[in-house]
Protein backbone atom coordinates (compact mmCIF):
# COMPACT_ATOMS: atom_id res chain seq x y z
CA UNK A 1 0.00 0.00 0.00
CA UNK A 2 2.59 2.54 -1.10
CA UNK A 3 0.27 5.07 -2.71
CA UNK A 4 -0.84 7.77 -0.20
CA UNK A 5 -4.33 7.97 -1.73
CA UNK A 6 -4.92 4.27 -1.15
CA UNK A 7 -3.62 4.63 2.40
CA UNK A 8 -5.75 7.67 3.22
CA UNK A 9 -8.83 6.09 1.65
CA UNK A 10 -8.40 2.97 3.74
CA UNK A 11 -7.68 4.94 6.91
CA UNK A 12 -10.66 7.28 6.51
CA UNK A 13 -13.02 4.40 5.69
CA UNK A 14 -11.86 2.52 8.78
CA UNK A 15 -12.20 5.71 10.83
CA UNK A 16 -15.82 6.13 9.72
CA UNK A 17 -16.75 2.54 10.56
CA UNK A 18 -14.99 2.61 13.93
CA UNK A 19 -16.51 6.01 14.77
CA UNK A 20 -19.99 4.60 14.15
CA UNK A 21 -19.21 1.70 16.48
CA UNK A 22 -17.80 4.01 19.15
CA UNK A 23 -20.81 6.30 18.86
CA UNK A 24 -23.07 3.29 19.43
CA UNK A 25 -21.25 2.54 22.70
CA UNK A 26 -21.27 6.27 23.57
CA UNK A 27 -17.56 6.89 23.11
CA UNK A 28 -15.97 9.97 21.54
CA UNK A 29 -14.89 9.62 17.91
CA UNK A 30 -11.44 10.96 18.82
CA UNK A 31 -10.76 7.61 20.55
CA UNK A 32 -11.57 5.81 17.30
CA UNK A 33 -9.06 8.02 15.48
CA UNK A 34 -6.35 7.24 18.05
CA UNK A 35 -7.00 3.50 17.77
CA UNK A 36 -6.87 3.68 13.95
CA UNK A 37 -3.53 5.48 14.13
CA UNK A 38 -2.04 2.95 16.55
CA UNK A 39 -3.27 -0.03 14.50
CA UNK A 40 -1.91 1.52 11.30
CA UNK A 41 1.43 2.00 13.03
CA UNK A 42 1.60 -1.74 13.75
CA UNK A 43 1.66 -2.37 9.98
CA UNK A 44 4.09 0.41 9.10
CA UNK A 45 6.48 -1.98 7.36
CA UNK A 46 3.74 -3.18 4.98
CA UNK A 47 2.34 0.29 4.30
CA UNK A 48 5.61 1.77 3.15
CA UNK A 49 4.89 5.40 4.03
CA UNK A 50 7.98 7.60 3.71
CA UNK A 51 9.47 9.52 6.64
CA UNK A 52 8.80 12.78 4.80
CA UNK A 53 5.10 11.93 4.44
CA UNK A 54 4.83 10.95 8.13
CA UNK A 55 6.48 14.22 9.12
CA UNK A 56 4.08 16.13 6.87
CA UNK A 57 1.05 14.38 8.38
CA UNK A 58 2.34 15.11 11.88
CA UNK A 59 2.96 18.79 11.20
CA UNK A 60 -0.27 19.41 9.32
CA UNK A 61 -2.35 17.52 11.91
CA UNK A 62 -0.81 19.49 14.78
CA UNK A 63 -1.33 22.82 13.00
CA UNK A 64 -5.01 22.13 12.31
CA UNK A 65 -5.67 20.87 15.84
CA UNK A 66 -3.99 23.86 17.46
CA UNK A 67 -5.79 26.25 15.13
CA UNK A 68 -9.15 24.79 16.16
CA UNK A 69 -8.13 24.86 19.83
CA UNK A 70 -7.40 28.58 19.54
CA UNK A 71 -10.61 29.25 17.62
CA UNK A 72 -12.73 27.51 20.26
CA UNK A 73 -11.38 29.57 23.16
CA UNK A 74 -14.14 31.62 24.78
CA UNK A 75 -12.27 34.55 26.32
CA UNK A 76 -15.52 36.42 27.04
CA UNK A 77 -16.86 33.70 29.33
CA UNK A 78 -13.42 33.41 30.91
CA UNK A 79 -13.20 37.12 31.79
CA UNK A 80 -16.71 37.12 33.31
CA UNK A 81 -15.69 34.55 35.93
CA UNK A 82 -11.93 34.96 35.95
CA UNK A 83 -11.49 34.85 39.73
CA UNK A 84 -13.22 31.53 40.35
CA UNK A 85 -11.80 30.11 37.11
CA UNK A 86 -8.25 31.09 38.05
CA UNK A 87 -8.52 29.59 41.53
CA UNK A 88 -9.90 26.31 40.17
CA UNK A 89 -7.78 26.18 37.00
CA UNK A 90 -4.42 27.14 38.46
CA UNK A 91 -4.97 24.77 41.39
CA UNK A 92 -5.87 21.90 39.08
CA UNK A 93 -2.86 22.49 36.83
CA UNK A 94 -0.44 22.85 39.76
CA UNK A 95 -1.68 19.74 41.59
CA UNK A 96 -1.72 17.62 38.43
CA UNK A 97 1.77 18.68 37.36
CA UNK A 98 3.21 17.78 40.79
CA UNK A 99 1.45 14.41 40.81
CA UNK A 100 2.60 13.79 37.23
CA UNK A 101 6.20 14.53 38.17
CA UNK A 102 5.96 12.10 41.10
CA UNK A 103 4.57 9.42 38.78
CA UNK A 104 7.46 10.07 36.39
CA UNK A 105 9.94 9.56 39.23
CA UNK A 106 8.33 6.32 40.38
CA UNK A 107 7.30 4.71 37.10
CA UNK A 108 9.84 5.80 34.48
CA UNK A 109 13.56 6.05 33.97
CA UNK A 110 13.40 9.80 33.31
CA UNK A 111 16.73 11.48 33.86
CA UNK A 112 16.31 15.20 33.13
CA UNK A 113 14.32 17.96 34.82
CA UNK A 114 12.62 19.12 31.56
CA UNK A 115 11.43 15.56 30.94
CA UNK A 116 9.89 15.39 34.43
CA UNK A 117 8.10 18.72 33.98
CA UNK A 118 6.78 17.96 30.50
CA UNK A 119 5.63 14.52 31.64
CA UNK A 120 3.69 16.18 34.45
CA UNK A 121 2.19 18.66 32.00
CA UNK A 122 1.12 15.88 29.64
CA UNK A 123 -0.92 14.33 32.47
CA UNK A 124 -2.48 17.70 33.31
CA UNK A 125 -4.36 18.69 30.16
CA UNK A 126 -7.93 17.45 29.70
CA UNK A 127 -9.48 16.57 26.36
CA UNK A 128 -11.36 19.61 25.04
CA UNK A 129 -13.10 17.41 22.46
CA UNK A 130 -14.50 15.00 25.08
CA UNK A 131 -15.30 17.66 27.68
CA UNK A 132 -17.21 19.90 25.26
CA UNK A 133 -19.01 16.87 23.84
CA UNK A 134 -20.15 15.84 27.34
CA UNK A 135 -21.36 19.32 28.26
CA UNK A 136 -23.25 19.67 24.98
CA UNK A 137 -24.84 16.22 25.12
CA UNK A 138 -26.00 16.79 28.69
CA UNK A 139 -26.94 20.42 27.92
CA UNK A 140 -24.82 21.66 30.83
CA UNK A 141 -22.78 24.37 29.13
CA UNK A 142 -24.95 27.01 30.83
CA UNK A 143 -24.53 25.39 34.25
CA UNK A 144 -22.16 26.78 36.86
CA UNK A 145 -19.80 23.83 36.63
CA UNK A 146 -20.02 23.95 32.83
CA UNK A 147 -18.88 27.58 32.79
CA UNK A 148 -16.02 26.82 35.19
CA UNK A 149 -14.92 23.85 33.07
CA UNK A 150 -14.87 26.01 29.93
CA UNK A 151 -12.70 28.50 31.81
CA UNK A 152 -10.35 25.74 32.93
CA UNK A 153 -10.04 24.61 29.31
CA UNK A 154 -8.93 28.15 28.39
CA UNK A 155 -6.31 28.11 31.16
CA UNK A 156 -5.08 24.71 30.06
CA UNK A 157 -4.76 25.93 26.47
CA UNK A 158 -2.72 28.92 27.67
CA UNK A 159 -0.52 26.62 29.78
CA UNK A 160 -0.06 24.32 26.78
CA UNK A 161 1.04 27.21 24.56
CA UNK A 162 3.50 28.40 27.20
CA UNK A 163 4.79 24.82 27.34
CA UNK A 164 5.43 25.01 23.61
CA UNK A 165 7.28 28.29 24.18
CA UNK A 166 9.55 26.63 26.73
CA UNK A 167 9.98 23.58 24.49
CA UNK A 168 11.02 25.84 21.62
CA UNK A 169 13.56 27.48 23.93
CA UNK A 170 15.08 24.13 24.90
CA UNK A 171 15.73 23.25 21.26
CA UNK A 172 18.19 26.14 20.78
CA UNK A 173 21.96 26.11 21.22
CA UNK A 174 22.12 29.17 23.50
CA UNK A 175 21.40 29.20 27.24
CA UNK A 176 17.85 28.45 28.39
CA UNK A 177 17.11 31.94 29.74
CA UNK A 178 18.50 33.65 26.65
CA UNK A 179 16.52 31.34 24.36
CA UNK A 180 13.34 31.85 26.40
CA UNK A 181 13.79 35.60 26.27
CA UNK A 182 14.15 35.54 22.47
CA UNK A 183 11.11 33.28 22.06
CA UNK A 184 9.00 35.45 24.38
CA UNK A 185 9.96 38.57 22.45
CA UNK A 186 8.92 36.87 19.21
CA UNK A 187 5.69 35.77 20.89
CA UNK A 188 4.86 39.32 21.97
CA UNK A 189 5.63 40.61 18.45
CA UNK A 190 3.41 37.94 16.90
CA UNK A 191 0.54 38.74 19.29
CA UNK A 192 0.93 42.43 18.46
CA UNK A 193 0.84 41.76 14.71
CA UNK A 194 -2.23 39.53 15.07
CA UNK A 195 -3.95 42.16 17.22
CA UNK A 196 -3.41 44.84 14.57
CA UNK A 197 -4.55 42.48 11.81
CA UNK A 198 -7.59 41.54 13.86
CA UNK A 199 -8.61 45.15 14.38
CA UNK A 200 -8.04 46.48 10.87
CA UNK A 201 -7.95 43.54 8.44
CA UNK A 202 -9.55 40.34 9.73
CA UNK A 203 -12.82 41.98 10.77
CA UNK A 204 -13.46 43.30 7.24
CA UNK A 205 -12.00 40.27 5.46
CA UNK A 206 -14.04 37.68 7.34
CA UNK A 207 -17.15 39.84 7.17
CA UNK A 208 -16.93 39.40 3.39
CA UNK A 209 -15.99 35.71 3.65
CA UNK A 210 -18.94 35.10 5.99
CA UNK A 211 -21.26 36.40 3.25
CA UNK A 212 -19.53 34.31 0.59
CA UNK A 213 -19.73 31.10 2.63
CA UNK A 214 -17.97 28.99 0.01
CA UNK A 215 -14.84 31.08 0.68
CA UNK A 216 -15.03 30.90 4.48
CA UNK A 217 -13.42 27.47 4.73
CA UNK A 218 -10.72 28.35 2.19
CA UNK A 219 -10.04 31.71 3.85
CA UNK A 220 -9.68 30.11 7.29
CA UNK A 221 -7.34 27.42 5.97
CA UNK A 222 -5.26 30.02 4.13
CA UNK A 223 -5.10 32.16 7.26
CA UNK A 224 -3.80 29.44 9.58
CA UNK A 225 -1.30 27.99 7.08
CA UNK A 226 -0.14 31.49 6.11
CA UNK A 227 0.55 32.46 9.73
CA UNK A 228 2.26 29.12 10.39
CA UNK A 229 4.43 29.56 7.31
CA UNK A 230 5.35 33.11 8.31
CA UNK A 231 6.36 31.88 11.77
CA UNK A 232 8.47 29.11 10.24
CA UNK A 233 10.30 31.62 8.02
CA UNK A 234 10.83 33.94 10.99
CA UNK A 235 12.40 31.14 13.02
CA UNK A 236 9.42 30.89 15.37
CA UNK A 237 7.20 27.95 16.28
CA UNK A 238 4.54 27.37 13.58
CA UNK A 239 2.52 25.42 16.18
CA UNK A 240 2.24 28.49 18.42
CA UNK A 241 1.46 30.58 15.35
CA UNK A 242 -1.41 28.23 14.39
CA UNK A 243 -2.91 28.42 17.88
CA UNK A 244 -2.71 32.22 17.98
CA UNK A 245 -4.14 32.41 14.46
CA UNK A 246 -7.22 30.58 15.76
CA UNK A 247 -7.34 32.73 18.89
CA UNK A 248 -7.31 35.88 16.74
CA UNK A 249 -10.43 34.68 14.90
CA UNK A 250 -12.17 33.81 18.20
CA UNK A 251 -12.65 37.53 18.88
CA UNK A 252 -14.56 38.12 15.64
CA UNK A 253 -18.37 38.46 15.62
CA UNK A 254 -18.47 35.61 13.07
CA UNK A 255 -16.65 33.19 15.37
CA UNK A 256 -19.50 30.66 15.65
CA UNK A 257 -20.09 30.66 11.90
CA UNK A 258 -16.37 30.19 11.26
CA UNK A 259 -16.32 27.30 13.75
CA UNK A 260 -19.27 25.67 12.02
CA UNK A 261 -17.67 25.89 8.57
CA UNK A 262 -14.17 24.79 9.52
CA UNK A 263 -15.16 22.05 11.99
CA UNK A 264 -14.20 19.36 9.41
CA UNK A 265 -10.63 20.67 9.74
CA UNK A 266 -10.52 19.26 13.26
CA UNK A 267 -11.44 15.71 12.27
CA UNK A 268 -9.10 15.82 9.26
CA UNK A 269 -6.26 17.10 11.46
CA UNK A 270 -6.98 14.51 14.14
CA UNK A 271 -6.86 11.62 11.70
CA UNK A 272 -3.63 12.85 10.08
CA UNK A 273 -1.99 13.45 13.45
CA UNK A 274 -2.97 10.13 14.97
CA UNK A 275 -2.00 8.26 11.81
CA UNK A 276 1.46 9.79 12.09
CA UNK A 277 1.46 9.16 15.85
CA UNK A 278 0.86 5.45 15.24
CA UNK A 279 3.88 5.36 12.93
CA UNK A 280 6.00 7.01 15.64
CA UNK A 281 5.12 4.31 18.17
CA UNK A 282 7.42 1.34 18.55
CA UNK A 283 5.19 -1.35 20.08
CA UNK A 284 7.12 -4.55 20.76
CA UNK A 285 7.51 -7.07 23.55
CA UNK A 286 8.80 -4.28 25.79
CA UNK A 287 5.25 -2.93 26.02
CA UNK A 288 4.46 -5.72 28.51
CA UNK A 289 6.72 -4.02 31.03
CA UNK A 290 4.57 -0.89 30.68
CA UNK A 291 1.27 -2.53 31.58
CA UNK A 292 1.56 -1.69 35.28
CA UNK A 293 2.88 1.89 34.79
CA UNK A 294 0.18 2.62 32.20
CA UNK A 295 -2.53 1.22 34.47
CA UNK A 296 -1.29 3.18 37.49
CA UNK A 297 -1.09 6.39 35.45
CA UNK A 298 -4.61 5.92 34.10
CA UNK A 299 -6.04 5.20 37.56
CA UNK A 300 -4.34 8.25 39.07
CA UNK A 301 -5.68 10.54 36.32
CA UNK A 302 -9.24 9.14 36.36
CA UNK A 303 -9.71 8.97 40.13
CA UNK A 304 -7.07 11.44 41.23
CA UNK A 305 -8.47 14.43 39.32
CA UNK A 306 -11.84 14.42 41.16
CA UNK A 307 -9.95 14.06 44.46
CA UNK A 308 -7.68 16.97 43.54
CA UNK A 309 -10.72 19.19 43.00
CA UNK A 310 -12.01 18.55 46.55
CA UNK A 311 -9.43 20.69 48.41
CA UNK A 312 -9.66 23.29 45.62
CA UNK A 313 -13.44 23.35 46.01
CA UNK A 314 -13.07 23.68 49.78
CA UNK A 315 -10.61 26.58 49.50
CA UNK A 316 -12.82 28.39 46.96
CA UNK A 317 -15.94 27.72 49.08
CA UNK A 318 -17.64 25.90 46.22
CA UNK A 319 -20.53 23.50 46.73
CA UNK A 320 -20.19 19.74 46.41
CA UNK A 321 -22.16 19.38 43.16
CA UNK A 322 -20.07 21.66 40.88
CA UNK A 323 -16.85 20.52 42.56
CA UNK A 324 -17.65 16.85 41.91
CA UNK A 325 -18.92 17.46 38.36
CA UNK A 326 -15.79 19.46 37.43
CA UNK A 327 -13.40 16.78 38.66
CA UNK A 328 -15.43 13.91 37.16
CA UNK A 329 -15.66 15.62 33.76
CA UNK A 330 -12.02 16.62 33.15
CA UNK A 331 -10.50 13.32 34.34
CA UNK A 332 -8.80 12.22 31.13
CA UNK A 333 -5.56 12.94 29.26
CA UNK A 334 -5.92 15.28 26.30
CA UNK A 335 -5.20 15.07 22.60
CA UNK A 336 -3.20 18.24 23.32
CA UNK A 337 -1.00 16.10 25.61
CA UNK A 338 -0.25 13.80 22.69
CA UNK A 339 0.78 16.80 20.59
CA UNK A 340 3.12 17.96 23.37
CA UNK A 341 4.46 14.42 23.82
CA UNK A 342 5.11 14.12 20.06
CA UNK A 343 7.05 17.40 20.01
CA UNK A 344 8.99 16.29 23.11
CA UNK A 345 9.87 13.04 21.33
CA UNK A 346 11.07 14.97 18.30
CA UNK A 347 13.15 17.22 20.57
CA UNK A 348 14.61 14.08 22.26
CA UNK A 349 13.27 15.15 25.67
CA UNK A 350 11.11 11.99 25.80
CA UNK A 351 12.27 8.54 24.91
CA UNK A 352 10.04 5.94 23.24
CA UNK A 353 9.10 4.39 26.58
CA UNK A 354 7.76 7.66 27.98
CA UNK A 355 5.99 8.51 24.72
CA UNK A 356 4.34 5.08 24.57
CA UNK A 357 3.17 5.29 28.19
CA UNK A 358 1.51 8.68 27.61
CA UNK A 359 -0.17 7.46 24.42
CA UNK A 360 -1.60 4.28 25.93
CA UNK A 361 -2.67 6.06 29.13
CA UNK A 362 -4.44 8.67 27.00
CA UNK A 363 -6.49 6.03 25.21
CA UNK A 364 -7.43 4.27 28.47
CA UNK A 365 -8.40 7.46 30.31
CA UNK A 366 -10.48 8.70 27.38
CA UNK A 367 -12.41 5.41 27.17
CA UNK A 368 -12.98 4.98 30.92
CA UNK A 369 -13.84 8.62 31.59
CA UNK A 370 -16.32 8.61 28.68
CA UNK A 371 -18.05 5.59 30.22
CA UNK A 372 -18.06 7.32 33.58
CA UNK A 373 -19.66 10.45 32.15
CA UNK A 374 -22.79 8.44 31.38
CA UNK A 375 -23.34 7.83 35.10
CA UNK A 376 -21.99 11.05 36.57
CA UNK A 377 -25.35 12.15 38.05
CA UNK A 378 -25.85 8.78 39.77
CA UNK A 379 -22.28 8.84 41.07
CA UNK A 380 -22.87 12.26 42.60
CA UNK A 381 -26.00 11.03 44.37
CA UNK A 382 -23.92 8.17 45.82
CA UNK A 383 -21.11 10.50 47.00
CA UNK A 384 -23.31 13.44 48.03
CA UNK A 385 -23.36 12.59 51.73
CA UNK A 386 -19.56 12.15 52.08
CA UNK A 387 -19.11 15.45 50.20
CA UNK A 388 -21.53 17.37 52.42
CA UNK A 389 -18.60 19.06 54.20
CA UNK A 390 -18.17 21.17 51.04
CA UNK A 391 -21.78 22.37 51.22
CA UNK A 392 -21.41 23.28 54.89
CA UNK A 393 -18.30 25.33 54.09
CA UNK A 394 -19.56 26.82 50.80
CA UNK A 395 -20.50 30.43 50.14
CA UNK A 396 -24.22 30.79 50.65
CA UNK A 397 -26.49 32.68 48.29
CA UNK A 398 -25.90 36.35 49.05
CA UNK A 399 -29.54 37.35 48.66
CA UNK A 400 -30.95 34.47 50.72
CA UNK A 401 -32.44 36.86 53.31
CA UNK A 402 -34.14 38.82 50.51
CA UNK A 403 -35.71 35.79 48.85
CA UNK A 404 -36.52 33.76 51.96
CA UNK A 405 -39.93 35.38 52.36
CA UNK A 406 -40.87 35.51 48.67
CA UNK A 407 -44.34 34.24 47.91
CA UNK A 408 -46.59 34.28 44.86
CA UNK A 409 -43.68 35.58 42.79
CA UNK A 410 -42.56 34.85 39.23
CA UNK A 411 -39.31 32.94 38.70
CA UNK A 412 -37.45 33.65 35.44
CA UNK A 413 -34.48 31.42 34.62
CA UNK A 414 -31.84 32.79 32.25
CA UNK A 415 -31.69 36.29 30.79
CA UNK A 416 -32.38 36.91 27.10
CA UNK A 417 -34.95 38.70 24.91
CA UNK A 418 -37.75 36.40 26.04
CA UNK A 419 -36.83 36.87 29.70
CA UNK A 420 -36.79 40.64 29.20
CA UNK A 421 -40.37 40.61 27.90
CA UNK A 422 -41.57 38.40 30.76
CA UNK A 423 -39.86 40.57 33.37
CA UNK A 424 -41.33 43.80 31.95
CA UNK A 425 -44.82 42.29 31.78
CA UNK A 426 -44.94 40.97 35.33
CA UNK A 427 -43.27 44.02 36.86
CA UNK A 428 -45.97 46.21 35.24
CA UNK A 429 -48.55 43.82 36.69
CA UNK A 430 -47.14 44.49 40.16
CA UNK A 431 -45.56 41.06 40.62
CA UNK A 432 -42.26 40.37 42.29
CA UNK A 433 -39.86 38.75 39.81
CA UNK A 434 -36.91 36.55 40.74
CA UNK A 435 -34.34 36.37 37.91
CA UNK A 436 -31.67 33.68 38.10
CA UNK A 437 -28.66 33.89 35.79
CA UNK A 438 -24.98 32.95 35.90
CA UNK A 439 -23.73 36.05 34.08
CA UNK A 440 -22.18 38.46 36.64
CA UNK A 441 -22.85 41.36 34.28
CA UNK A 442 -26.58 40.60 34.29
CA UNK A 443 -26.55 40.52 38.08
CA UNK A 444 -24.67 43.81 38.39
CA UNK A 445 -26.77 45.73 35.87
CA UNK A 446 -30.28 44.44 36.59
CA UNK A 447 -30.10 44.13 40.39
CA UNK A 448 -30.72 47.90 40.69
CA UNK A 449 -33.32 48.18 37.95
CA UNK A 450 -36.58 47.81 39.91
CA UNK A 451 -37.51 47.28 43.55
CA UNK A 452 -39.62 44.24 42.65
CA UNK A 453 -36.90 42.67 40.50
CA UNK A 454 -34.58 40.44 42.51
CA UNK A 455 -31.52 39.16 40.65
CA UNK A 456 -29.87 36.01 41.89
CA UNK A 457 -26.42 34.79 40.81
CA UNK A 458 -26.83 31.05 41.39
CA UNK A 459 -26.49 27.66 39.71
CA UNK A 460 -29.94 26.73 38.43
CA UNK A 461 -28.66 23.19 37.73
CA UNK A 462 -28.21 22.65 41.48
CA UNK A 463 -31.45 21.36 43.13
CA UNK A 464 -30.41 23.13 46.35
CA UNK A 465 -30.96 26.43 44.53
CA UNK A 466 -34.62 25.49 43.95
CA UNK A 467 -35.09 25.04 47.69
CA UNK A 468 -33.12 28.09 48.77
CA UNK A 469 -34.78 30.35 46.18
CA UNK A 470 -38.27 29.36 47.40
CA UNK A 471 -39.47 27.98 44.06
CA UNK A 472 -42.28 26.07 45.79
CA UNK A 473 -43.97 29.35 46.77
CA UNK A 474 -43.89 30.94 43.30
CA UNK A 475 -46.91 31.45 41.04
CA UNK A 476 -45.01 30.81 37.77
CA UNK A 477 -41.66 29.36 36.76
CA UNK A 478 -40.44 30.38 33.31
CA UNK A 479 -37.24 28.86 31.95
CA UNK A 480 -35.79 30.89 29.07
CA UNK A 481 -32.86 28.50 28.59
CA UNK A 482 -32.66 27.09 25.05
CA UNK A 483 -30.18 24.41 26.16
CA UNK A 484 -31.82 23.65 29.50
CA UNK A 485 -33.77 20.47 28.85
CA UNK A 486 -32.28 18.41 31.68
CA UNK A 487 -32.67 21.05 34.36
CA UNK A 488 -36.21 21.79 33.17
CA UNK A 489 -37.18 18.12 33.39
CA UNK A 490 -35.53 17.97 36.79
CA UNK A 491 -37.54 20.97 37.96
CA UNK A 492 -40.80 19.44 36.72
CA UNK A 493 -40.05 16.20 38.59
CA UNK A 494 -39.12 18.18 41.69
CA UNK A 495 -42.45 20.00 41.57
CA UNK A 496 -44.26 16.65 41.29
CA UNK A 497 -42.28 15.20 44.22
CA UNK A 498 -43.23 18.23 46.31
CA UNK A 499 -46.87 18.00 45.20
CA UNK A 500 -46.82 21.49 43.70
CA UNK A 501 -48.96 22.47 40.70
CA UNK A 502 -47.07 25.64 39.78
CA UNK A 503 -47.40 26.59 36.08
CA UNK A 504 -44.13 25.87 34.30
CA UNK A 505 -43.12 27.49 31.01
CA UNK A 506 -40.02 26.62 28.98
CA UNK A 507 -38.30 27.29 25.67
CA UNK A 508 -36.61 24.94 23.23
CA UNK A 509 -35.59 24.74 19.58
CA UNK A 510 -36.58 21.07 19.28
CA UNK A 511 -40.03 19.59 18.73
CA UNK A 512 -39.08 16.33 20.44
CA UNK A 513 -37.87 18.24 23.50
CA UNK A 514 -41.07 20.32 23.51
CA UNK A 515 -43.15 17.13 23.47
CA UNK A 516 -41.11 15.66 26.33
CA UNK A 517 -41.60 18.81 28.41
CA UNK A 518 -45.36 18.72 27.81
CA UNK A 519 -45.47 15.03 28.74
CA UNK A 520 -43.77 15.87 32.05
CA UNK A 521 -46.17 18.64 33.02
CA UNK A 522 -45.12 21.90 31.33
CA UNK A 523 -48.12 24.17 30.69
CA UNK A 524 -46.56 26.02 27.75
CA UNK A 525 -43.41 25.40 25.71
CA UNK A 526 -42.08 27.96 23.27
CA UNK A 527 -40.69 25.99 20.36
CA UNK A 528 -38.70 28.71 18.63
CA UNK A 529 -38.75 27.24 15.11
CA UNK A 530 -42.52 26.68 15.17
CA UNK A 531 -43.06 30.15 16.63
CA UNK A 532 -40.98 31.71 13.86
CA UNK A 533 -42.87 29.72 11.22
CA UNK A 534 -46.22 30.81 12.67
CA UNK A 535 -45.15 34.46 12.72
CA UNK A 536 -43.89 34.48 9.13
CA UNK A 537 -47.08 32.70 8.10
CA UNK A 538 -49.17 35.48 9.63
CA UNK A 539 -47.08 38.12 7.85
CA UNK A 540 -47.46 36.39 4.49
CA UNK A 541 -51.21 36.06 5.00
CA UNK A 542 -51.56 39.76 5.87
CA UNK A 543 -49.42 41.11 3.06
CA UNK A 544 -50.80 39.01 0.23
CA UNK A 545 -48.54 38.89 -2.83
CA UNK A 546 -46.70 42.16 -2.17
CA UNK A 547 -43.53 42.72 -0.23
CA UNK A 548 -44.16 46.15 1.32
CA UNK A 549 -45.17 44.81 4.72
CA UNK A 550 -42.11 42.53 4.93
CA UNK A 551 -39.88 45.48 4.08
CA UNK A 552 -41.61 47.64 6.70
CA UNK A 553 -41.29 44.95 9.38
CA UNK A 554 -37.65 44.53 8.43
CA UNK A 555 -37.02 48.26 8.87
CA UNK A 556 -38.74 48.20 12.27
CA UNK A 557 -36.68 45.27 13.48
CA UNK A 558 -33.48 46.80 12.11
CA UNK A 559 -34.25 50.00 14.05
CA UNK A 560 -34.79 47.96 17.23
CA UNK A 561 -31.45 46.19 16.76
CA UNK A 562 -29.60 49.45 16.14
CA UNK A 563 -31.24 50.99 19.21
CA UNK A 564 -30.33 47.99 21.39
CA UNK A 565 -26.72 48.08 20.19
CA UNK A 566 -26.37 51.85 20.71
CA UNK A 567 -27.72 51.54 24.27
CA UNK A 568 -25.45 48.61 25.03
CA UNK A 569 -28.32 46.37 26.10
CA UNK A 570 -27.33 43.09 27.71
CA UNK A 571 -29.56 41.14 25.34
CA UNK A 572 -27.47 42.39 22.42
CA UNK A 573 -24.18 41.12 23.87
Amino acid sequence: MEHPIVLLGTIFAAAVLLSILFRFIKQASVIAFIVIGIVAGLFREHIGLSEEMIELFTELGILLLLFMAGLEIDFVSFTKRWKIVLSNGVGQIAFNVVIGILLGVVLLDIQTVPAFIFFGLCLTFSSTIIVISVLKSKKQIESYHGQIILGIMVLQDIAAVMSLVVLKSLSGDSSLWTAMGIVLVKLVILIGILYVLGRFVLLHLFRYLARAKELLFLGSLGWVLGIAAACQVAGFSPEIGAFLAGAALSFLPYRLEIQDKVEPMKDFGIILFFLALGFNLNIDKGVLALIAPVGITAVVVIFGTPLIMLPIGYLTRSKSRPTFFIGATINQISEFSLILATLCLQAEIFNQRTFLLITLATVITMILSSFGHQFIEKMYVFFKRPLSFLDEHSTKIKDLSTIANLKDHVVVIGYNEMAERLIDHYLLAGKQVLLIDLDPQVYEVLSKRHKNLICLYADIFDPDTWEEANFSESCLIASCLIEGQLVELGLLNWLKDNHRTIPFMAATDSRSEALELYDNGAVFVIQTEDLAAEYIGQLLTEQGTGFDMLAEKGKQYYALLRDAKSKGKLTFM
